[in-house]
């Protein structure tokens, strides 16, 4: 039966690598996953060629540590199977392998593929087929992200011009911006990304076709969305990324109910989440990222305050309620279309309930021990902190002692049989 990879011309023109050997890179084995060094290695001496693909490749020329190794090869999935007992085939749409190791790490491998026919005008098309190191480059997204590492010599091996991109400090798409864009929308999200996180420059033409594709992002499945969404927000780099978000207007194509709070060019609400993120930024550079609801919380925060400016709230114990209804209405609504968890925004609506304390409090008042017992107070105490609240235990311990202490009701003598002192006969 014939495929795409069949029909596409045999005269496609296909450019000659760029070898960059291993004394002109700063790429070491001691920094790559010693797990992913052993999928090359068996891959290599079976007979096949086994590069390190994709983000790694880039992480390590910028000195950076990887989060994860993938693996391309020009064996197909069922070989590679053969190749590792601890392994499982995986994808409809494309079939990959995935290598099991100690400690749940997996190590993905993927066989070499080519996109669909150039011709070809379809959004999200089923696209390829197994195909060559040069067409595997060439239908990737990014040129720093479509390099490739040689096991065999240790060498870069580059079709693309990432290299010197990455030198230059720029976010290139690979190939014709309009078309990589169209074909896949969800790219333009990720050439802000990687801009936000590495600090380059989308190039004039990468970024014209980003504000031009934006609003094709509504064709995409909207589980991808929230999945690259949540990538942005917590990778570590979300305070820069919401400003070129918000330049590029990707930020309001995504969640077009923040325009009226974060569009403005001097956004007090913009920047206070841009605040907020940073701090979100810092807790992941520590090591210690904050639960998903905190920093959907934190980032909707300004927005919901801003909503909240214009609602009526009576003051103490009334007005916690009202912000308790407020918040679960409000929050579904500014997160819209955007098709979070369902428990991700119930935590983040108990979250942000439970700042109704600090902003409705009254002189002397406890928090109630109903709250703090709660199994997502220390959640509640991270985004507190995060937006500039005080939710500790302790912060109305200074009440009087006896407004705090427990009214003992006085004990009832109970009477006896044949009390009042009578005799028995």
């Amino acid at each position: 039966m014939s495929t795409q990879a069949d029909q596409q011309p045999e005269n496609y023109p296909l450019p000659e690598p760029r070898i960059v050997p291993r004394p002109e890179h700063a790429i070491s084995r001691d920094n790559i996953d010693p797990d992913a060094l052993k999928v090359l290695y068996r891959l290599h001496r079976a007979g096949f060629t086994a590069y390190l693909v994709g983000g790694g490749v880039r992480d390590l020329l910028l000195g950076k540590k990887p989060k994860d190794f993938d693996v391309g090869t020009d064996a197909r999935p069922g070989q590679v199977r053969n190749l590792f007992r601890n392994s499982r085939v995986i994808g409809r749409r494309f079939r990959l392998v995935q290598v099991f190791f100690q400690r749940n790490k997996i190590v993905e491998v993927s066989t070499f593929r080519r996109a669909s026919d150039p011709d070809e005008d379809l959004v999200l098309q089923a696209n390829n087929t197994f195909g060559s190191p040069a067409e595997d480059a060439l239908r990737r997204d990014l040129t720093i992200n479509a390099m490739f590492y040689n096991i065999a010599d240790f060498s870069i091996v580059d079709y693309v011009g990432g290299m010197d991109d990455l030198k230059a400090g720029l976010i290139r798409a690979v190939g014709d911006p309009k078309i990589r864009f169209h074909r896949d929308p969800v790219r333009v999200m990720r050439a802000v990304r990687h801009a936000a996180r590495t600090g380059f420059q989308l190039t004039s033409e990468t970024r014209q076709a980003v504000e031009d594709f934006r609003c094709e992002l509504a064709v995409c499945p909207s589980s991808r969305i929230r999945d690259e969404l949540m990538r942005d927000l917590a990778g570590g780099a979300a305070a820069p990324w919401l400003e070129l978000a918000h330049q590029t207007k990707i930020l309001y194509s995504l969640l077009p109910g923040l325009e009226k709070y974060y569009g403005q060019p001097d956004s007090h609400a913009r920047a206070q989440a841009a605040c907020n993120l940073a701090a979100i930024d810092q807790a992941v550079a520590a090591g210690a990222p904050p639960d998903d609801a905190v920093i959907v919380c934190a980032f909707l925060w300004p927005a919901l305050e801003a909503l909240a400016a214009s609602q009526p709230f009576e003051e103490g114990r009334a007005g916690r309620g009202q912000w308790i209804g407020f918040v679960r209405d409000a929050l579904p609504e500014l997160t819209a279309p955007v098709a979070f968890a369902k428990r991700v925004i119930e935590r983040a609506c108990q979250l942000a309930a439970v700042m109704s304390f600090p902003r409705f409090a009254e002189p002397g008042q406890r928090l109630p021990k109903r709250v703090t017992e709660k199994g997502y107070f220390p959640m509640a105490q991270d985004l507190a902190t995060v937006i500039g609240l005080r939710l500790e235990p302790g912060d109305e311990n200074d009440a009087p002692q006896q407004a705090r202490a427990k009214r003992r009701r006085p004990r009832r003598r109970r009477k006896r049989p044949g009390g009042n002192g009578s005799q028995a006969a």
